[in-house]
């Protein structure tokens, strides 16, 4: 039995990698985390350079922007799929437990319900192609590892996480325009990470997401009421719904991606957006 826990954070200055290495610290929970700078994860012999002593990896590691992956598909597919298996690979070798982080994107959207982690993938970008790859390759290079897919993740590090870009949006701009018919359930990268403190030994796939399926119109406009109740100085003066067709942008987007938590619910509770979004508004700083 094994009883002293290492764990190594890849992507650790990404939006939840930061956070997920701070809470790992302030828990006494030994671990340490690398940026793609310091370690590509696609290339075996940095990776192997990384771990000795370690028990764990939790990959936050990817390459997230959807429309540049469009474009940049080799850099995406290195991120996404090749690093994944490399880092699969890495662990069963030294007999570690691996947490892989992967996205609602590998669906299409077409479902009609919420998603079970059993339902038929169908991506229908390159971003969630690569993602999905990702998957395939750490099941099949190590079948114990633990694969937790999450949507719409906002509150992490960094001045472009979700709340952070909205409300400079709604500093600078009279109005706003955000698609209101895709439907998905938002993820706070606060309480994400301490779920995957919790998961660090399970294997298979899990979906995580906070309760509520909603669309980004519905989640800018309570940013919006907030920064008002706040009386913070905004210029913006309406948020407008549009639809999906009506946002032109180089990749498509999946139209209704709400996952079915009861997997993980089993595991552990789960609170609503507005819980996780009051407290991710109340604990930064925006002003």
């Amino acid at each position: 039995m094994r009883f002293r826990v290492r764990i190594w954070i890849t992507g650790s200055q990404g939006q939840l990698g930061h956070v997920l290495l701070n809470l790992l610290q302030k828990k006494g929970i030994d671990s340490f985390g690398t940026t793609r700078e310091e370690v590509d994860i696609s290339q075996e012999d940095q990776v192997r350079s990384r771990m000795k002593g370690v028990t764990h990896i939790i990959n936050a590691a990817a390459f997230a922007r959807v429309d540049p992956a469009e474009t940049e598909r080799e850099k995406a597919f290195r991120a996404n799929a090749v690093g994944p298996e490399v880092l699969a690979l890495a662990a069963r070798e030294a007999g570690a437990r691996l947490i892989h982080i992967s996205t609602d994107y590998v669906f299409d959207g077409t479902l009609g319900r919420p998603y079970r982690e059993d339902d038929q993938t169908n991506p229908v970008n390159w971003y969630g192609q690569t993602k999905l790859e990702g998957e395939l390759r750490v099941q099949k290079a190590f079948p114990e590892a633990c694969i937790v897919r999450v949507s719409w993740v906002f509150g992490g590090h960094g001045t472009q996480q979700y709340v952070h870009a909205v409300l400079k949006m709604l500093r600078e701009k009279r109005e706003l325009r955000f698609v209101a018919d895709q439907i998905g359930r938002p993820t706070y990268a606060h309480d994400l990470a301490e779920a995957l403190i919790v998961l660090r030994d399970q294997s298979g796939i899990y979906h995580y997401a906070n309760r509520g399926a909603i669309s980004k119109y519905d989640l800018t406009c309570a940013i919006w009421d907030w920064a008002k109740r706040k009386h913070l100085p905004l210029l913006c003066e309406s948020v407008v719904p549009i639809t999906a067709a009506e946002f032109l942008v180089p990749a498509p987007r999946p139209l209704s991606t709400p996952f079915d938590t009861a997997k993980i619910e089993a595991i552990l509770p789960i609170r609503s957006w507005e819980e996780a979004l009051a407290e991710c508004m109340n604990r930064s700083s925006f002003s």
